[in-house]
């Protein structure tokens, strides 16, 4: 028991620290934290300062990540962000209404989206360069967070990732070191500063725990799926239109994408050794490196660049000790360091994320059939479909998280059996066949566009909901094409859906073809004749 000398201490130290900054909360007085107070022992682990160069190295990776996205988001802007763009916002709205959450609302121009991507870019350089980083960071997060909303539709996991990156580096303590205006004003001195700096570590090893949840989640959840446990599941990926080159694929490449499929299963699943084994060893370098070869692999295959580039730059924060051993920094005794540990502000708000964020995917196993979770079997929605993975006890902790700007799933291909699908479209002016592309887009976000116009929603909408969106799509389209065409034309656009057989995926089961839309073109607008709004 502790004494009562020992125990107004206590009192006095934590009367203090509340009543300061949050830089002192959940204080703890040095002299108590014995081996019989195994929560003040954790408290002072969790806050014990880690070096700060490594946090700064992330920061820069994320930024210069950052610039390439919110480049790629302005590129893109008039296709997908632009109210009269391929994407009718109000109705998305509408549907999605928990989008209903950001900055950009129905009304706003394209130009007044455009200066925003440009500052974004801005903000962007400003994080590379250290000014300002976390009042650049929540800018950017807001920024990104309303972008994906506002194009809800077309959002997948290079959103995801890059919101949460941003997120990241408002709670983590960078800005310490590599700030480019102190290297200006002071060169070589500062680098030997740098090199010795530390932070608090609470936000940082919250941050891993992230990290660790990606990996696991994503990677257990592939054992629920028939396709990966029988080798086959790879294949049909890079087949799929978000693969960069889906027509070079066949089955004389199934023997060695077998030995990958199985090999990315494993790796996937065993990448959170790497928080476990000691500094330096080889086989956490060995990890590393099939870390670095299982990013660059999809990097290369599948058009998901921002959150590959990402879960590399993590690597950073994953090896930080060897990376200041590498730079020729002292090493870190692995034992506390005494004296009062604070978690401070950014730490609780860490602690909070990482709980709710591991409760949220906990509760996937409240679903009845959780190993062999909800999938659509055709690719029609009906007016009684329940909303995948989001039962009551998962809309507790999923909420907060959406209300915070955090979409967050991890659910990664292991959807691959029965959402297979690849849609080829022939496109006719007359008599005469035309490039199908010129009115639906074969990127990434135009294939997720194109597959409300399916039936295929990744959330659930009634049949009514889905025959206004495939209306809005198809007259959006066929708007573009309007738009770029010289004459008037009477164009016909069909489609034929086929997926991959899961028991085995060389063999292509096709559905019939069938007549999407008909339309002419007059003064570059769509006079719309005929559109197939079943499912």
């Amino acid at each position: 028991m502790l004494r009562t000398d020992a125990a107004a201490r206590v009192i006095k130290d934590l009367w203090t620290s509340s009543a300061r900054s949050g830089e002192r909360l959940w204080a703890v007085a040095p002299e108590v934290i014995t081996k019989s107070d195994p929560r003040g022992r954790f408290r002072q682990w969790l806050a014990q300062p880690v070096d700060a160069l490594p946090l700064d190295v992330f920061r820069i990776l994320i930024g210069l990540i950052s610039l390439a996205y919110f480049v790629r988001t302005l590129r893109e802007s008039p296709i997908y962000s632009n109210p009269d763009g391929l994407i009718d916002h109000s109705l998305s709205l509408s549907i999605f209404q928990i989008t209903k959450m950001g900055l950009f609302h129905p009304g706003i121009s394209l130009f007044a989206l455009q200066s925003i991507f440009v500052l974004a870019c801005l903000g962007s350089l400003a994080l590379i360069a250290g000014y300002h980083v976390r009042v650049c960071a929540a800018v950017l997060y807001a920024i990104v967070v309303s972008t994906y909303r506002w194009n809800y539709p077309v959002m997948y996991i290079d959103d995801g990732i890059m919101h949460l990156m941003l997120f990241w580096l408002m709670l983590l303590p960078v800005g310490r070191t590599l700030v480019l205006s102190e290297w200006w004003s002071q060169r070589t001195k500062v680098w030997r500063r740098w090199k010795t700096a530390t932070v608090p570590g609470t936000a940082a090893r919250c941050f891993l725990w992230n990290v660790t949840l990606i990996y696991v989640v994503a990677g257990l959840w592939k054992w629920t799926s028939p396709m990966w446990r029988n080798g086959t599941a790879l294949y049909a990926v890079l087949k799929l239109p978000i693969a960069w080159t889906p027509d070079f694929w066949g089955p004389q490449h199934m023997p060695a994408l077998r030995v990958l499929n199985y090999a990315a299963l494993l790796l996937e699943t065993i990448f959170p050794l790497i928080f476990l084994l000691p500094k330096g060893s080889r086989a956490k370098y060995a990890l590393l490196v099939a870390l670095i070869g299982f990013h660059s692999g999809m990097i290369a295959t599948l058009q998901i660049p921002f959150a590959n580039f990402a879960c590399i730059a993590a690597a950073v924060v994953l090896f930080g000790p060897e990376l200041m051993s590498w730079l020729g920094s002292k090493p870190r005794s692995a034992q506390p360091l005494p004296g009062t540990t604070a978690i401070g502000s950014s730490g609780v708000i860490a602690i909070s994320f990482v709980v709710v964020l591991t409760l949220a995917m906990l509760s996937s196993i409240t679903l009845p059939q959780w190993r062999t979770p909800v999938r659509l079997k055709t690719a029609v929605v009906s007016d009684d479909a329940s909303p995948e993975g989001l039962l009551p006890l998962q809309k507790a902790f999923f909420a907060p998280l959406w209300i915070a700007g955090l979409a967050q799933q991890y659910q990664l291909f292991n959807w691959i059996d029965e959402r297979n699908y690849t849609i080829r479209y022939d496109a006719f002016d007359g008599a005469r066949k035309i490039d199908p592309a010129r009115i639906f887009i074969p990127t990434t976000r135009g294939t997720l566009l194109q597959a409300y116009v399916q039936g295929i929603s990744w959330m659930p909408i009634s049949v009514r909901e889905n025959r206004q969106l495939r209306e809005s799509i198809y007259i959006r389209s066929a708007r573009r094409y309007c738009r770029d065409s010289a004459g008037p034309g009477n164009i016909t656009v069909y489609s034929t859906l086929s997926r991959f057989d899961p028991a085995d995926p060389r063999r292509i089961v096709e559905h019939n073809r069938s007549m999407l839309m008909q339309f002419q073109c007059r003064d570059g607008q769509p006079l719309m004749q005929a559109m197939n709004l079943n499912p």
